[in-house]
Formats: C-alpha cells, structure tokens, sequence
C-alpha cells in the first residue's frame, strides 16, 4: 500500500478536475485557482505517481492509461470523503445517499423490512437500506461494534453494556398443532404436551430470553431433543401442519399461519410470558444525525406495522 503521509490529498482534487474537464484551464476555473498552481500542483503528482497522467494531443490533453486506469478509485474516495464530510455536517434525508444495514432476525422481518424499505423511499429516495432477516444472524453484535451493521431488530439482547436497546413491543410465545391432531387440543395438559415430538429452530448463542428459559424448564424435549431443527420460524408451521410434531411461535405469526396451515393453537403456561423485541444499536452511534434519523424510521415502522 502507498504511504499517503508525503502525499498532499489536495492534488486529488486537482487531477480529478483535470481529468473530467480534459483542460487545465478548465480545471482552475472549476477549483477557482490560477492555472500556474493548478499545473504546479498535477506536476506535483505527476513526480508522486511516476506517470505523466497527462499527455498534449493538439490544443487539448488526454489521459494516459495510469490515469484512465486509478481516476475510478480516486472519483469514488473523493465522494465518498464527500459525503461523508456533508454527513458529518447534518443529516438531509431528502438529499442523502447515505447506506445503511439492518438486521431483523424476527420471523416477520421480510414483512417490517419491506415496510421500512416503503417508508424510507417516500421521504429520503437516495438513502439506501440493506436487510437481513435470518433468525440465525452472522454475529450481529460484532459486526454493530466494527460498524458493518447499523441496527438490529432483536430479541436476543448483547452481553456488554455498550449497547443502547430501545423496546418497540412485547411478543409472546405460543404452542400450535394441527387441527385435527389424535391425541392433542385445546384442553390438554401440560404434562400430555410435554410427552409430544417437537420442532424448532436451531438455538442461537448467548443467553435465552425468560421466555424461553421456561419453555425448556416445562417442555424440556421442546428445547433439548427435538427430533427436527429447522433455519427459520417460517418453517414450523409447514411442520406442523404436515406431522403431529407441536412447535412455538411468536403470537404476531399466528393470524397468518393458522390462515395458511389449519393450525391450532394449544394454550400453555409458558405462552403467558412476554419477550420484549428490542432495538439495538452501538453507542457510538449514538450522536451520529443519520443514524437517529434511521432508528427513528425503523422503529416507528415497526410499531405502527406489528399494531396494524
């Protein structure tokens, strides 16, 4: 990698205006500099990069194949730098081409995405969103701390206290089983359930929410033996609604999936706990205008959805 302490960035600006304006009398006008220090500084480049980058051909000047070749990567560094330098100035979501991620590993997370993709459109069109809704996230928590990752819609909660949560709402867990099923319904007992074959997801790591703490006190089997893991939430109720397997699902799935699957809901103990689903940012984001500006979106979409 070049060593860019004994390169003046300012000559950046320099070659980019010479290059697109294909003169250097242009370019001065454009950089509001006289053409004298306008060459001095592309000679100043010139001896920088080893290549004369510019060659006369008749009364213009063209671009040799070093500078065809690096004035992408330098027209891409100049704006994101200034976008970046605007960002740090205020936060337009009008005029913005910020891009942010987010992570929603909740089974309704393709539905609040879209929801939050819509919102975002109607009021800041060059913003944009990138959405990852699997319920097994990759390290969403480290990727928030390296700021790959700007916010994530979660109910599983980061263990170090350099996080900001923001409640959106609560969620509860319920049993389901297919209508129908021989020796399952809506007055059986707990200790008849518990003797029931169970599917669901693969465990994420770190600590269970209460929630599911007591469903694997009750339903032990439920959590530590079931015959069938399945990726996502989306998938129990196809299980479900084809075996005598009985699984848990959030209690926002339920109107769509007892409407797809004839589906039954079993009422149990642990079905009475909430999970409250949080948003989770880093806090050095936390002054950070766009930032909030994102935040606010997502979680006022949300709210409004999962209310709707």
């Amino acid at each position: 990698m070049a060593n860019l302490r004994s390169l003046d960035l300012n000559l950046l600006l320099v070659f980019e205006a010479v290059f697109e304006a294909g003169s250097i009398v242009r370019a001065a006008d454009r950089l509001a500099l006289s053409q004298s220090a306008t060459s001095h500084a592309l000679g100043r480049l010139r001896d920088h990069c080893r290549d004369d980058l510019f060659v006369r051909v008749g009364q213009g000047i063209t671009p040799t194949p070093v500078a065809q070749r690096i004035y992408p990567e330098i027209r891409r560094a100049l704006d994101i730098t200034r976008r970046a330098v605007a960002e740090a100035q205020g936060f337009d979501p009008a005029t913005s081409t910020r891009r942010f991620e987010v992570a929603i590993p909740h089974p309704l997370g393709p539905i609040w995405a879209l929801a939050v993709r819509e919102a975002a459109a109607a009021i800041a069109p060059g913003v944009g969103l990138r959405f990852d809704t699997r319920t097994l996230p990759i390290d969403p928590f480290d990727r928030m701390r390296g700021g790959e990752l700007d916010v994530a819609v979660d109910w599983m909660l980061p263990a170090d206290d350099r996080f900001v949560l923001r409640k959106l709402l609560e969620e509860t867990l319920v049993l389901i089983a297919r209508a129908g099923h021989p020796r399952i319904g809506p007055k059986s007992k707990p200790p008849a359930i518990a003797a029931e074959e169970f599917v669901r997801t693969h465990a994420r790591p770190g600590p269970r929410p209460p929630a599911l703490e007591a469903i694997a006190q009750v339903v032990p089997q439920a959590m530590l033996d079931p015959p069938l893991l399945v990726s996502e939430y989306l998938e129990i109720p196809y299980v479900v609604g084809h075996t005598d397997m009985l699984g848990f699902l959030p209690r926002s799935m339920i109107p769509r999936a007892i409407a797809a699957s004839g589906l039954q809901v079993i009422p149990h103990p642990a079905s009475a706990l909430t999970v409250p689903i949080q948003l989770v940012w880093h806090e050095t984001r936390r002054a950070d205008e766009g930032h909030r500006w994102l935040r606010d979106l997502v979680a006022e979409t949300i709210i409004r959805v999962a209310a709707g």
